[in-house]
């Protein structure tokens, strides 16, 4: 059995949180986790080239974020959401916990693409107003 070498995560938060539009103070200590807003592909991308999220993480059951991206990729309508931690823990990273559509960007192979990526997720969510969304608990 091959143990994965660590990953050495790019600590520059400022840039970090930049790239996915945080305004924080992390030196409040309310502060430990922090929501971020729904981003698309390029964003994603860049949060891997600069080394600020690790490409074999996986939220729980998920896909890891290299799979994620790769599947963004045929599919750019698609938006990442998930949660940024704080620098000044141990755990620093970003964590990707599900996938979104808008409704008027969602096609019958998109959605058909969607349901089956995300065949594992704790939830999907396919009608309504809100497109599609999927969340891995």
């Amino acid at each position: 059995m091959d143990i994965p070498a660590p990953f050495n995560f790019n600590l520059d938060y400022e840039t970090r949180d930049k790239l996915l539009k945080l305004e924080v103070d992390w030196e409040d200590k309310m502060n430990r986790v922090i929501k971020f807003e729904p981003c698309q592909v390029d964003i994603l991308e860049s949060l891997v080239n600069q080394k600020f999220i690790n490409p074999q993480d996986r939220q729980n059951n998920s896909p890891t974020v290299k799979e994620i991206l790769e599947f963004m990729r045929k599919h750019p309508a698609l938006f990442v959401y998930g949660y940024a931690v704080s620098p000044k823990r141990r755990d620093f990273r970003i964590s990707l916990e599900g996938l979104a559509v808008n409704q008027e960007d969602v096609t019958d192979e998109l959605k058909e693409a969607f349901l089956d990526f995300c065949k594992g997720a704790t939830e999907i969510h396919t009608e309504g107003v809100n497109g599609l969304l999927s969340w891995w608990a």
